[in-house]
């Protein structure tokens, strides 16, 4: 009843929140150019979509609108969005800070694999880092951090039971990006990366023994019919983010600036909202048991660590996440212990040892 009822609120968010904004004659009339998430994923379509189409229009009286693509359409792979803000090549896009992790390891630090156990704690971890992202955004790679984008718990498909952490070892698992990897070679598991759209096939012709993706993206590509099991152990939330290029962020008008940072945290709000609806569900969905919404009923059968598992896997998480802080610097450490350490109570050591 609770998440029926923050679906409702999450689309009263999207449709009234032009109340709050300047006057429409304030604004010059603008186009933007925006590249989403994925078009496949539910977010997309309950969220992005509506609100570029819908709500940020709305805001303005219909004087600053969009043109969204997903992120499929455009033939882009991901790793690269940074990369286009900066030069104004993507003029308001979308990226996983997984896959731009490349252009500089301190985008890790919203995400570390095996950090945040539930959605809550991911969102706390990221209302905590995004300052040090915006600056970091700003002053090094030349883009405007304007939102937060959350996926469902990244967690495993396998095509045989896994019924214990120990399951996973010697098994050749689809990974995204470094931080996955690392968390999967700990377990004793091969990391293989691999494009989602490969995953089925890879699956079935034993390519892969298991699959790591957000457990409501994997039923809405139906991997439950090449996966007979769910492994319930979210490596990370697969944390993205909305940006537009400074350059191009500085030629709009102060009022235009100021109405776009107000409707984007109406957007990552929703985001979280919905995202957190969506993952309640999505579990019941792939194992059919309980109530299923939004995705479709499968019969996976599921399992997840113990305790005593679970108690376990956190040496193994800090040790990744030490290894992140030797990559990324002392500096990089100290911020991330006076931002994320101090809202989940976790402290990484700042030379090493």
């Amino acid at each position: 009843m609770k998440l029926q009822l923050l679906h409702g609120v999450v689309l009263a968010v999207l449709g009234c929140a032009f109340a709050a904004s300047s006057p429409a004659e304030e604004y010059p009339t603008l186009q933007l150019n925006v590249i989403g998430g994925g078009s496949h994923n539910y977010s997309f379509r309950t969220v992005e979509r509506p609100f570029w189409s819908q709500t940020l229009p709305a805001s303005s009286g219909g004087r600053i609108t969009a043109r969204l693509r997903g992120l499929s359409e455009t033939g882009l792979k991901g790793p690269e969005m940074v990369r286009l803000l900066r030069s104004g090549a993507v003029e308001v896009g979308m990226g996983v800070f997984a896959f731009v992790a490349g252009d500089d390891p301190a985008f890790e630090g919203i995400d570390l694999p095996g950090m945040a156990a539930d959605i809550d704690t991911a969102r706390s971890i990221a209302n905590a880092y995004k300052p040090v992202l915006q600056q970091r955004m700003a002053e090094r790679h030349g883009v405007k951090l304007l939102a937060t984008v959350p996926y469902t718990a990244q967690v495993f498909f396998c095509r045989d039971a896994v019924e214990s952490l120990d399951d996973l070892r010697g098994r050749k698992v689809r990974v995204r990006g470094r931080n996955m990897a690392d968390l999967v070679n700990a377990l004793g598991a091969s990391p293989i990366t691999l494009p989602f759209a490969e995953v089925v096939t890879a699956m079935q012709t034993g390519v892969i023994d298991c699959a790591v993706t957000g457990i409501g993206s994997g039923n809405a590509a139906k991997w439950y019919e090449v996966a007979n099991h769910l492994y319930n152990l979210p490596v990370d939330w697969s944390l993205g983010f909305y940006g537009i290029g400074l350059k191009r962020w500085a030629q709009l008008p102060a009022a235009t600036q100021q109405l776009l940072l107000e409707q984007a945290q109406v957007l990552e709000d929703a985001l979280w909202q919905e995202t957190a609806r969506e993952n309640h569900y999505a579990l019941a969905c792939n194992t059919g048991v309980g109530d299923c919404q939004i995705h479709r009923p499968a019969q996976m059968q599921a399992n997840a660590p113990s305790v005593e598992e679970r108690q376990r896997l956190h040496e193994t998480v800090m040790k990744i996440a030490e290894t992140w802080g030797k990559r990324c610097g002392t500096d990089c450490v100290e911020r991330w212990n006076a931002t994320v350490g101090k809202t989940i109570g976790t402290h990484l050591s700042t030379n090493g040892s």
